[in-house]
């Protein structure tokens, strides 16, 4: 069973190492930006909407985006860019989705996503891995190491989410503060020691057991979050069975890791309650996680 892992981090964080190195051990990766190059490349369906809508001083001769171009349109109009955001976004799901399903049954996907914690979309995930590195030390790195004008680097970390907003996103928070071959360590225990067993449990229906106190806080309510995103409804304090038995549910919870097991703790082997009880309990397969989400039948 296919696990699928966000990954994330602010501008110079070094998340495009740790998505090749991810790769290098077996990931299928699935990158934000390339799929949104692809989709308005020349020839496009994509590109012929943004010429129609926003005309042709945004193609370049040669028959691409004229990114600069479409930026200055753009810029500082908010009609403008819900327009373009409304002939891109579309292009973009559709595309990830086919390379999701187009994964093997027992790979891991890693969605390299920039902006994953500032639109929201942690709870779309088994694993959230945000690559940490302090402010301070990404400015540094993006003038030193890029060459960037101090202030522009600045300006690009603060239309990002803050450090404080991506460690309450992450279930996993990636220390990259130290050097390449501290981090290539950090990301092959993570591979071998949580991502891996992950899938594995998760194939056979198998719940996370950590002690409590070690998993990261706020994991109840990521869990939360995930269920609600599954099942696509608010939670109340009691669930309908029959819900939690719906395909797009049953489905909704499988890609973000989750398993259904009645008040005793079991689970059958498609993470479907077994059983008659009064009550369903919702666990992620992590083998780090300890959290649980208990709620009523009926």
């Amino acid at each position: 069973m296919t696990l699928r892992v966000g990954l994330s981090g602010g501008i110079g964080s070094g998340k495009s190492t740790v998505s090749a190195q991810l790769a290098s051990l077996g990931a299928v990766v699935v990158d934000a930006d390339t799929v949104a190059r692809e989709v308005v490349g020349p020839g496009t369906p994509g590109l012929a909407q943004i010429a129609d809508r926003f005309g042709p001083d945004v193609i370049a001769a040669d028959g691409s985006l004229d990114r600069p171009a479409l930026g200055q349109v753009v810029f500082g109009d908010a009609r403008a860019r819900r327009d373009l955001e409304g002939i891109t976004h579309p292009l973009i799901r559709r595309r990830s989705q086919e390379l999701f399903e187009s994964a093997p049954d027992d790979a891991v996907v890693v969605h390299d996503v920039p902006l994953l914690v500032e639109l929201g979309m942690g709870a779309d995930y088994a694993l959230t891995v945000i690559v940490d590195v302090p402010e301070e030390e990404r400015l540094r790195r993006l003038v030193e190491l890029r060459g960037m004008d101090e202030e522009a680097a600045r300006s690009r970390i603060r239309a990002q989410a803050d450090d404080e907003q991506r460690r309450a996103a992450a279930d996993v928070l990636l220390d990259n503060a130290g050097t390449l071959d501290d981090l290539h360590a950090r990301v092959n225990d993570l591979w071998s020691g949580r991502i891996v067993p992950f899938r594995d449990h998760l194939a056979d229906g198998i719940p996370g057991s950590a002690a409590p106190g070690a998993a990261r806080a706020g994991e109840g309510e990521r869990l939360r979050a995930r269920v609600e995103a599954a099942l696509g409804r608010p939670l109340g304090e009691g669930v309908d069975p029959d819900i939690l038995d719906e395909p797009a549910a049953r489905h909704g919870l499988h890609r973000r890791g989750l398993l259904v097991l009645t008040g005793d703790g079991q689970a059958g082997v498609d993470g479907r309650a077994s059983g008659a009880s009064d009550e369903v309990v919702i666990a992620s397969a992590d083998p780090a996680s300890a959290a649980r989400l208990r709620l009523r039948v009926g």
